[in-house]
């Protein structure tokens, strides 16, 4: 516990490399801003005004995910939360993973020290395949295993405008596999980035870590950004295995452009490259993505994205390449928007999707794919309806999507529902939505040996290409209430049915006596209900004190006809925590300081056994000049160790998380 802390803390290097700053400086080579714009500072731009919004004026910011238009926050009929680029800065989270643990409802377990296991309302594990996460408009979901290389996923955190996070099925709007949840995360208009900054942190596990940005101006009307990010985090070794080596170290750079044609056009222009590794995971990708905006009236906008994405991971162990995994996409998407009268505001989209991967052929590695190369196409179209009933108090939406896919054919995800408005104090909304996820590409085309049973009998794991997808019917409820200006709650109650949820049954075992294959054949083997509720409450009491209270509770349940280990489906009945409760009182105080403290509270997960816990992380902030912050940070501060997830089925061992700490130094110029 607390008198467990250590009597001090190991020195913490602030000092940026030359060599960082070198290979950095590669990105910068653009126009520089007028006087008045390097003048600029963050704390002075349009996006972190947020940051020092009233409570009653944030509950009014407007969000995008949960209809694919601008609306605002509180008369929105979704469990929608948003996570502030403030939020992020001020809890001390160094990842996006850790990021997420400031919505309700969301679990975020790590797994080691450059993995985890995220999910929303169950099906929680390093590939949790019923969640879909964008960045920008483009997805980051894998189509192999289903879920997110979150290790990938490293962007600069001071970039993040928000992260939008909706609590139950998206489908309608975003498409297959968003069916528990959808997470937005949106980055900073070039605009908002102008001047320098540089950040340098180090400590006891982020060894060391260093960014630099610079946005300028290019023309009248452009901006640009462009930004260089380093870090070398220590491993978290498997309980079993503390030897191995599981450091995680990251390159990465990237660019964004935003450039207005004229009152009506505006375009986007953005891209990243990155090399990493993780352990024994080696990735490294890109991505490019253009996006135009036209408005037409005030009523009407059509906006039209493309983008192009291109990534590969590897497995190495003693030099040799055990696994092997690249992927192309390429995605078309365009949307409209437009008002029918003043009772209807319609959007509607069409797109099509490329995806193309090159993985491992040969039988003896796992996993191992047949056929080794395939190339998939998506086309996909929605329409979504904002009808009001009555005016600026009752609406009704109702919506559809149809896509076509190469492993299942058509699918069709609709939604209805209802909005109420009674008073400008109070916002009650209910849903009932249909959501499928595609089976994975190793769910029907894997083909790889996973046992053996002397003198010659191997057991091998078999894809079936003939697998439905699983489905979701998906009741919900919520209701806003925000008695005070400065006070708030928001309430969100669901209950989701699946079926055809993906597992393995045993097969008929092959050739003779005993049999040389004993099959594992994936096959829709389960159904689960799941039910339960998130409660999240914001109360400013003082001009130098914020509270947010988050807590949310969920209820699995999964019938299966398999008794296998393996089944996948059944397996995740157990691994999301019943109970979560996160606490997190902010206080600024004089003297330009800022401390926060960050209490949660995990309940136990069942199988494999993972005991409960609560863990503090503590962050203190002064700046002593204008644009200098510095800050110091001490993350799970109430235990030396603890287990937050078990052993997975796809071979990642159990890794205990540390207590650590870190300084960092922010300057912007």
């Amino acid at each position: 516990m607390l008198n467990k802390l250590p009597a001090s803390i190991r020195s913490i290097s602030l000092t940026l490399s030359i060599s960082h700053i070198a290979a950095f400086a590669i990105f910068f080579s653009f126009q520089l801003p007028p006087h008045e714009a390097r003048g600029e500072t963050p704390e002075a731009t349009t996006t972190n005004i947020l940051a020092n919004l009233s409570l009653e004026e944030l509950m009014q910011v407007e969000v995008y995910s949960a209809s694919k238009q601008p609306e605002k926050i509180f008369t929105t009929a979704a469990a929608i939360y948003v996570i502030t680029n403030d939020d992020i800065i001020r809890s001390g989270v160094t990842s996006l993973p850790e990021a997420l643990r400031l919505a309700p409802g969301v679990q975020v377990s790590r797994m080691d020290g450059n993995k985890w296991a995220i999910s929303i309302r169950g099906f929680a594990g390093r590939f949790s395949n019923k969640l879909l996460v964008l960045q920008d408009g483009r997805t980051l979901y894998n189509p192999v295993f289903s879920g997110v290389y979150w290790n990938a996923q490293e962007i600069m955190l001071e970039d993040v405008e928000k992260i939008e996070v909706i609590r139950g099925p998206g489908a309608t709007l975003w498409g297959a596999n968003a069916v528990n949840g959808v997470i937005n995360i949106t980055t900073k208009h070039a605009r908002d980035t102008q001047g320098g900054l540089i950040t340098a942190s180090g400590g006891t596990w982020e060894r060391t870590a260093t960014g630099i940005r610079y946005g300028g101006k290019s023309g009248e009307n452009g901006y640009l950004r462009a930004y260089g990010k380093y870090f070398y985090r220590d491993g978290q070794p498997p309980v079993d295995t503390p030897d191995m080596d599981g450091y995680w170290s990251d390159w990465r750079g990237g660019f964004r452009g935003d450039w207005r044609l004229n009152s009506r056009n505006d375009v986007t222009l953005q891209g990243d490259i990155y090399y990493g590794r993780a352990g024994v995971e080696l990735y490294q990708g890109g991505n490019i993505l253009g996006r135009w905006n036209s408005t037409f009236s005030d009523t009407s906008n059509l906006s039209v994205q493309l983008y192009y994405d291109r990534n590969s991971n590897r497995k190495r162990f003693d030099s040799d390449l055990n696994h092997h995994e690249a992927r192309d996409t390429a995605d078309l998407d365009l949307q409209h928007t437009f008002a029918v009268g003043a009772v209807q505001k319609i959007v509607w989209g069409a797109g099509y999707r490329l995806n193309s991967d090159r993985l491992n052929g040969d039988p003896t590695i796992i996993p191992a794919f047949i056929p080794s190369g395939r190339t998939d196409h998506l086309f996909s179209a929605f329409l979504q309806d904002n009808i009001t009933l009555l005016p600026e108090a009752l609406h009704l939406i109702l919506g559809s999507r149809v896509e076509n896919n190469d492993t299942t054919g058509w699918e069709m995800m609709p939604t209805a529902r209802l909005l109420w408005t009674p008073h400008e104090q109070h916002t009650l909304w209910s849903a009932v939505s249909r959501a499928v996820r595609t089976p994975s590409r190793a769910e029907t085309t894997i083909s790889s040996m996973i046992g053996f049973i002397p003198p010659v009998t191997e057991v091998r794991l078999l894809g079936d290409s003939r697998l439905p997808s699983e489905k979701l019917i998906a009741y919900e409820a919520g209701y806003r209430y925000q008695p005070l200006p400065k006070l708030s709650f928001d309430l969100a109650l669901f209950y989701n049915d699946y079926s055809s949820l993906i597992g393995v049954v045993q097969g008929t075992p092959q050739g003779g006596t005993p049999p040389t294959v004993i099959p594992i054949n994936a096959a829709a083997t389960s159904t689960a209900t799941g039910k339960g509720g998130e409660l999240s409450v914001d109360w400013h009491p003082l001009a130098w004190l914020e509270l947010a209270l988050l807590y949310s509770y969920l209820d699995l349940s999964v019938s299966s006809t398999s008794s296998l280990p393996q089944d996948r489906a059944f397996s995740y009945a157990d691994t999301s925590a019943r109970h979560q409760l996160s606490f997190r009182p902010g206080l600024n105080l004089p003297g330009n300081v800022k401390c926060d403290l960050w209490l949660r509270y995990v309940g136990a997960l069942p199988d494999p056994a993972v005991s409960d816990y609560v863990t503090l992380d503590a962050r203190i902030a002064w700046k002593p000049l204008k644009n200098l912050e510095l800050s110091l940070v001490g993350q799970n501060l109430l235990e030396p160790k603890r287990l937050e997830f078990g052993p997975d089925m796809f071979g990642n061992p159990a890794a205990q998380t540390e207590r650590s700490f870190y300084g960092k130094a922010a300057w912007t110029f």
